[in-house]
C-alpha cells in the first residue's frame, strides 16, 4: 500500500537528521584526534543538538505513520 506524502516527507526528514547526526559524530572523532579542547566542546554540543533533532524527527515519523494508519498518535485510538 502506498504511503501518504506526509509519511514520505517525515521519513526523508528523519533520514536527513540521521545523516547530520552521523556527520556530527565524525566531527567529534576528528576533534579528539586533533586534540583541540574547544573543538571537542563544540562537537559535543553539536552532537547533543543533532541527537535531539534525530529524536524529534523519529517521533514525527512515527506520528505520521500512525495517522496514515488511522490511529490518533496521542491517544492511540482509531479515528
Amino acid at each position: 500500500m502506498p504511503r501518504s506524502p506526509e509519511v514520505t516527507d517525515a521519513f526523508l526528514r528523519f533520514q536527513a537528521a540521521r545523516r547530520v547526526h552521523e556527520a556530527c559524530l565524525c566531527r567529534l572523532e576528528a576533534s579528539f584526534i586533533v586534540g583541540s579542547r574547544e573543538q571537542v566542546e563544540l562537537s559535543i554540543s553539536a552532537l547533543l543538538d543533532s541527537s535531539q533533532t534525530l529524536a524529534d524527527r523519529l517521533r514525527d515519523q512515527v506520528f505520521a505513520q500512525l495517522r496514515d494508519d488511522g490511529i490518533d498518535p496521542i491517544t492511540r485510538r482509531s479515528f
